[in-house]
């Protein structure tokens, strides 16, 4: 009886991890084949049947990257936006989610439901309106024209009042018993104390951020200001040959930064989506 347990129990076991190899090696082959094919001379990208494995590495379609368009100016533009409206976003949206959490005031509610209700508005419908305001105020072609339309998340406002509603009511009231301001009791107190609601929200914006392909393509037309999936996308031409090797290459460039992130703060990323999921 108990070896029939123990055998059961192994071959539960057995077949999770089996399921679990199965699921990442689906995901992990797409990664594989990108950055194998950027190491493809042209001759192999289209060689019928695919090798799985370069037969000639070579590194020409990265310095094809790297001379046609200013790679490291384009990745700093990208983590500069990416970065600055992280910052702003958590900022802003503790702050707000902070006031509809914790103050009682008439109409409070109904501008809550407003922000909830602009979560079904595509951004693809203000993007007019929103260019041509851009345009007016000389944002078009600048990093900051990019950064400051979306800094501010409905989602986040969202998001952190939900945690800010989990901070004990006695801690608030004893920091204003103590004399303390509102702004201080937000830096001193609230923030320390959702800081995993913090880092959740920041991991997602980031990622969206970095991701973002439409408003900075309509924004930045300058290859010195372009952000790198603005760049990748120029290097997509359906209208001519399409340099599959220079795409591969560029892509593997594009992704590699967030990798990098990743790796090195991958407990911190697992922590805070894990916290965000329970709390919603």
């Amino acid at each position: 009886m108990r070896m029939g347990y123990r055998a059961k129990r192994a071959f539960y076991r057995f077949t999770v991890y089996a399921i679990l190899l199965i699921v990442g090696v689906i995901i992990l082959f797409p990664f594989y084949w990108m950055v194998s094919t950027a190491f493809k001379p042209r001759a192999e990208i289209v060689k019928r049947p695919p090798t799985f494995f370069p037969e000639n590495p070579t590194i020409v379609h990265f310095k094809n990257v790297f001379a046609k368009a200013p790679y490291f100016r384009n990745l700093y533009n990208s983590l500069f936006i990416s970065g600055m409206t992280t910052v702003i976003s958590i900022f802003f949206s503790t702050m707000a989610g902070y006031a509809i959490a914790r103050y009682r005031c008439i109409g409070l509610n109904f501008i809550f439901m407003l922000i909830l209700s602009a979560l079904m508005i595509p951004p693809f419908i203000i993007a007019i309106p929103l260019y041509m305001v851009a345009a007016q105020v000389g944002l078009v072609n600048t990093l900051w024209g990019v950064i400051v339309p979306f800094s501010i998340s409905n989602f986040g406002i969202f998001m952190m009042r939900q945690f800010t509603l989990g901070v004990p009511e006695d801690l608030i009231s004893s920091a204003r018993i103590d004399g303390a301001s509102e702004f201080k009791i937000l830096i001193r107190i609230i923030f320390p104390v959702v800081a995993s609601g913090c880092a959740a929200l920041g991991i997602l914006k980031f990622l969206v951020t970095w991701n973002d392909l439409f408003w900075p393509l309509l924004m930045l037309t300058r290859d010195d200001k372009k952000t790198l999936t603005v760049m990748l996308a120029t290097f997509i031409d359906f209208q001519r040959f399409i340099d599959y090797g220079l795409l591969m290459a560029c892509t593997t460039l594009v992704v590699l930064p967030v990798i990098v992130l990743f790796v090195f703060f991958q407990r911190r990323i697992i922590e805070g989506v894990a916290i965000s999921g329970m709390k919603g």
